[in-house]
């Protein structure tokens, strides 16, 4: 399992590398194309504007003409002067279809050539032109440009193309703009979409880190199960071999004992007999692990049985000093349960409780209805479980004792699962041991699977 577990853990820091690397990436890329269409749209908007306000004042006073006779300034000068009271307008000029400048609002630049100017090309040729840095490539890529940029102050160019009544283009009113209530509001929405951008991209960061640890934990969980019916079918087949193979010479050889108890070995036999039920109880428990299951379920008094368990153990607990209370209402609700199996179960617990207490101690018993079903405790002050141990002692064949087996907590578990309840265990070094039995009080409409 730890070269599973080591490969599983570099999987999962490798995957979210990955997707860390994934979302980074395509949370900067949405943020970016979209804050450059917010800011190309809203810009654009505001040009498509501007267009048809001059156009209504072009018509409004014939402002077509000014291109055919452009020594007539008397309207034209009306009508930039109406022009140059657009909110945010901060220069004007107007070219002819030479790329000469025609009229402008500094008077200097009145006849100059308009140089190289790809906008004013385009407008020429009867398209809408519209240049700013907000609408250039590198302008919102990063986020502090988004987030760290003070008061508008990005200019807009607007290029907009004069028509006769033929829709001739004859000249061009190139508007410089400074909008800052529009290219505030750019900055705000901007902002908007980076802080989205990126909480959506953490929370999916998120979200795929979470189901992939609980894939892998369900993993682990699978693999352990596998491993567990692994473990399972070997215990059935060396149980079958252990118990085809002893249970007669253990019967014969307890016989003998028994015989040399008439004697004068009586001390030697019974010692020969108490080895002999001790491998018989674990043949019965290797057995016990490897064939439950298929058991018909009927309803269990839970006090009943825990007071059988009680006092099967009643004269090792007095040997060892083992002082035991019990705490459950008269009346406790009967889960359905296999009572054999269930027996054997809180058998196992109750013995390593008292495995834990040589020297005495306390062994606490509860049982309490609890929600839709009945909790069991088994409490012990013994030496109790450090958390390596705690981790494993659901494994088969694995125990913290030199006579243990390692079947029983496995096989007490499954008896456990089986009827859709949970056996959990809390432990401190030197404090003790609880084992916590959850049954619930209507099983499964069927037994869960074996291991």
């Amino acid at each position: 399992m730890a070269p599973v577990s080591v490969r599983s853990l570099l999987g999962t820091r490798r995957f979210a590398a990955v997707s860390l690397l994934c979302v980074v990436v395509t949370a900067l890329t949405s943020a970016t194309l979209l804050s450059q269409y917010v800011a190309e749209r809203m810009i654009r908007h505001n040009a498509e504007l501007a267009r048809d306000f001059v156009g209504s004042l072009m018509k409004m006073h014939r402002g077509d003409e000014f291109f055919v006779n452009a020594r007539n300034t008397q309207g034209i000068e009306l009508l930039f002067a109406e022009l140059a009271r657009m909110p945010g307008l901060g220069h004007a000029n107007v070219f002819d279809t030479t790329r000469r400048v025609v009229w402008s609002t500094n008077p200097s630049a009145i006849g100059q050539d308009a140089g190289t100017n790809h906008e004013l090309d385009g407008a020429l040729l009867g398209r809408l032109e519209v240049e700013s840095e907000l609408l250039q490539a590198s302008s919102f890529i990063k986020p502090e440009h988004a987030f760290l940029r003070n008061d508008a102050v990005d200019a807009v160019e607007v290029y907009i193309p004069v028509q006769d009544a033929a829709a001739r283009v004859v000249g061009v009113i190139e508007l410089y703009m400074l909008p800052e209530d529009l290219l505030n509001d750019v900055h705000e929405i901007t902002r908007w979409v980076w802080a989205a951008c990126v909480l959506s991209g953490l929370v999916t960061y998120l979200a795929l880190v979470w189901l992939v640890m609980q894939a892998d934990r369900q993993i682990a969980r699978q693999q352990r199960t596998i491993v567990a019916n692994e473990s399972l079918a070997a215990v059935g087949d060396m149980a079958s071999a252990v118990a085809h193979g002893l249970r007669n010479p253990l019967g014969a050889i307890r016989s003998s004992a028994e015989l040399m108890a008439m004697g004068p070995d009586r001390d030697l036999a019974g010692d020969i007999m108490s080895e002999v039920d001790r491998l018989q109880s674990w043949i019965a428990r290797l057995l016990a692990y490897a064939q439950q299951g298929g058991r018909s379920l009927a309803p269990v008094a839970i006090d009943d049985l825990l007071n059988r368990v009680i006092a099967n153990h009643a004269i090792r607990m007095e040997r060892q000093g083992v002082r035991v209370s019990c705490d459950w209402p008269a009346r406790l609700p009967q889960p359905q349960a296999d009572a054999p199996a269930l027996e054997q179960a809180f058998d196992n617990l109750m013995t390593n409780a008292l495995d834990a207490m040589p020297d005495g101690g306390q062994l606490h018993l509860t049982a309490q209805e609890e929600g839709r079903g009945l909790l069991v405790t088994v409490s012990d002050t013994g030496v109790g479980l450090g958390k390596d141990d705690l981790e494993r002692v659901f494994l088969p064949f694995h125990t913290t004792k030199r006579t243990g087996l390692g079947v029983g907590l496995p096989l007490a578990r499954r008896s456990v699962e089986r009827l859709g309840g949970s056996l959990q265990l809390q432990s401190q070094p030197g404090e003790g041991t609880q084992a916590r039995v959850f049954l619930p009080l209507v099983p499964p409409t069927r037994p869960l699977a074996d291991g």
